[in-house]
């Protein structure tokens, strides 16, 4: 599983660490299907003086679903951490659903 962190600011290493570390925990009884996620942090302007942080979190399966999820939060941790809850629901659906019809199997184990 690669965790790609795209940000057009500089990102600090604690945050980079932080998302990759968060990412795979969030992710461990399902990362074998997951091969590919990018993270990726902006800011938006509520008012003149408050800006909240936008997260976008791009997934791939190995079945070539992709899965896109974007929250909005005061903070860059606290968006992180409702984006990935929203992934983890929507890949648990669509395992569920190769599952149903036989479709994860062979396009994994192949």
């Amino acid at each position: 599983m690669d965790v790609v962190l795209e940000n057009k600011e500089l990102v600090e290493s604690e945050l980079k660490a932080f998302t990759e570390n968060r990412v795979k925990f969030s992710l461990k009884r399902l990362f074998w299907l997951v091969r590919k996620i990018k993270v990726r942090y902006s800011a938006v302007k509520q008012s003149n003086t408050s800006f909240n942080q936008n997260c976008l979190i791009e997934l791939q399966t190995f079945d070539h679903r992709q899965i896109e999820v974007s929250v909005t939060a005061r903070d860059r941790r606290t968006a992180l951490d409702m984006g990935l809850k929203k992934v983890y629901k929507h890949l648990q659906k669509a395992f569920q659903k190769a599952q149903k019809y036989g479709r994860l199997s062979r396009n994994v184990y192949a």
